[in-house]
């Protein structure tokens, strides 16, 4: 349980996902998968000790091999009456982004508000790619992972990227939903079985191409660091990978950056979302890619 002073109103939907983190960590525990925090949930855990006050969501990394463990694991011994494995943009079962998501309960995103899928309040799944030594491969992989979220948002009819970035997402509103996705989530999983190369990456989210590069040691493995109440895996290395990430990780954003960087428009922990059904069939999951 989180027990910090509720000074942005989402103290309940922070405790929920903790829920959901803490069930992915043990069910991880006992059948040797491994995991990490990663972004702004390994910063919490760094520098608040669990969550970071006002953030909204918890982001985990797998390498492919302990995704596809997981997600063997999951589909056949996985609680699904309480939880649902969401996998956008899924191909042969190499998703794109991964939610770990709760049956009973409600996280409305207002660019998805429209879409028919699951909208439970969920756990985060991002995939660490080992990234090629080769430049021009390291680029190719780059350049198709960019694609992949650009052309997502354009699906989803975001409109938060500024001036610059709408016009970039207009034209490829035009495209047809799946236009080259296919090719591009292959081009970022070619490299699944390189256990060679020096560096991982992960071009699947915010960071650009430095940020999102990591060497491979920092990642070798994982260990233990409060989390609120209980314990969640970080990298080994956890204050490089920070470092690396974000530069001085100690230095608090502008509330401003704060509100830009937050999801939800609105959430429940104990309702179900509209359109909820145990079947788990909804029909705009594989279009979102990511």
């Amino acid at each position: 349980m989180n027990a910090h002073v509720d000074t942005w109103g989402i103290l309940e939907l922070q405790n929920c996902i903790l829920n959901i983190a803490q069930y992915l960590d043990e069910f991880c525990e006992q059948r040797g998968i491994d995991y990490c925090l990663m972004g702004g949930s390994a910063l919490g855990a760094v520098r608040h000790k669990g969550f970071i006050p006002w953030d909204d969501d918890l982001d985990v990394f797998m390498k492919p091999e302990d995704y596809r463990k997981f997600r063997e694991a999951f589909l056949k011994e996985g609680d699904k009456n309480k939880y649902y494995l969401q996998e956008w943009g899924s191909n042969n079962g190499k998703p794109t982004i991964a939610k770990l998501r709760l049956n009973s309960s409600s996280y409305t995103e207002s660019d998805l508000d429209n879409w028919d899928i699951h909208k439970g309040v969920f756990v985060d799944i991002f995939i660490l790619h080992p990234c090629p030594d080769s430049l021009l491969a390291h680029w190719n992989q780059y350049f198709w992972s960019r694609y992949l979220v650009i052309k997502a948002l354009a699906n989803r009819n975001y409109s938060r990227r500024g001036v610059l970035g709408n016009l970039i997402l207009k034209p490829l509103k035009w495209l047809p939903k799946k236009a080259f996705v296919n090719f591009a989530i292959k081009q970022i999983y070619r490299q699944d079985n390189n256990r060679s190369s020096k560096y991982l990456c992960h071009y699947l989210g915010r960071a650009g191409y430095s940020k999102g590069l990591y060497k491979r040691e920092y990642f070798e493995s994982t260990k233990r660091v409060p989390f609120e109440q209980i314990t969640l895996r970080v990298p080994i290395r956890v204050e490089d990978y920070l470092s690396d990430r974000w530069g001085d990780y100690m230095k608090l954003p502008s509330e401003e950056e704060i509100r830009y960087f937050q999801h939800s428009s609105d959430w429940s922990v104990h309702t179900p979302f509209c359109g909820f059904n145990k079947e788990g069939i909804y029909k705009d999951e594989a279009n979102l890619i990511t």
